[in-house]
C-alpha cells in the first residue's frame, strides 16, 4: 500500500515539474517571422516552399546565405538574401503587377452601396417619432408604476384609475415606438 501511494505521489510531483520545464523551453525558442500585406503569400527559402504568410518558422539548416522569396499571384515577387542565422522578422508590402500601389484598399471606395440616395424627410420624421414615443412610453409606464405604489401605500382607488390610464398611454406609446422604428428601418434600408 505504501509503495502504491509513493508512486502516485511521485507521479503527481514529477509530471507538473516536467510540464513546467517544457513550457520554459518552448518559450526560449526564437522563431523567425514573415508577414506580408496582403497576406496568404507563399514563402520560399532557397526555392523550397515553407508556408504562407503570416508565418512563424525555424531555419531548416545553418547553410548561408539563404535566399528568401515571397510570392502572391497578381503581385510582384519580393526577395531578400539572409546572411546570418539571427532571428529574422520582416513584413513585406507587396506591389500589384499593374504598378500602382493601393495604400489602403478598404478606404479606396468610400461610396455607399444604395442604388438611390436616401430620402431625408421620411428618415428624420420616423426618427423623431421613434425617439419621442420611446420617451413617452418610459414616462407613462413610470407614472403607472408610481400610481400602483401610491395605491399600495394609501389605498386610494383613484390611483388605480390613473394607473390604468397611464398604462394605456404607455402601451400606445410603445406601439408608436414600434411603428416609428419599423418606418425608420424601411426608409433607411428598403425604400
Amino acid at each position: 500500500m505504501l509503495k502504491r501511494n509513493f508512486k502516485v505521489i511521485l507521479i503527481l510531483f514529477i509530471f507538473p515539474v516536467l510540464n513546467y520545464a517544457q513550457e520554459i523551453d518552448s518559450a526560449l525558442i526564437n522563431y523567425n517571422f514573415i508577414n506580408s500585406s496582403p497576406q496568404n503569400a507563399e514563402v520560399f527559402v532557397n526555392d523550397k516552399r515553407i508556408g504562407s504568410t503570416p508565418l512563424y518558422f525555424m531555419w531548416a539548416d545553418s547553410l548561408l546565405p539563404k535566399i528568401l522569396k515571397v510570392k502572391l499571384k497578381g503581385y510582384l515577387e519580393e526577395s531578400e538574401t539572409v546572411t546570418g542565422n539571427e532571428v529574422y522578422s520582416r513584413n513585406f508590402l507587396l506591389k500589384p503587377d499593374g504598378g500602382y500601389l493601393i495604400s489602403n484598399p478598404v478606404k479606396e471606395d468610400k461610396q455607399t452601396y444604395f442604388k438611390e440616395p436616401r430620402k431625408v424627410f421620411p428618415v428624420v420624421i420616423s426618427s423623431v417619432v421613434t425617439a419621442v414615443s420611446g420617451v413617452a412610453a418610459y414616462y407613462f409606464k413610470s407614472k403607472a408604476s408610481e400610481n400602483q405604489k401610491n395605491y399600495d401605500i394609501y389605498g386610494d382607488p383613484a390611483e388605480l384609475d390613473k394607473k390604468r390610464d397611464n398604462n394605456l398611454l404607455g402601451n400606445l406609446s410603445i406601439i408608436a415606438l414600434q411603428a416609428g422604428f419599423g418606418a425608420l428601418m424601411y426608409f433607411l434600408f428598403l425604400d
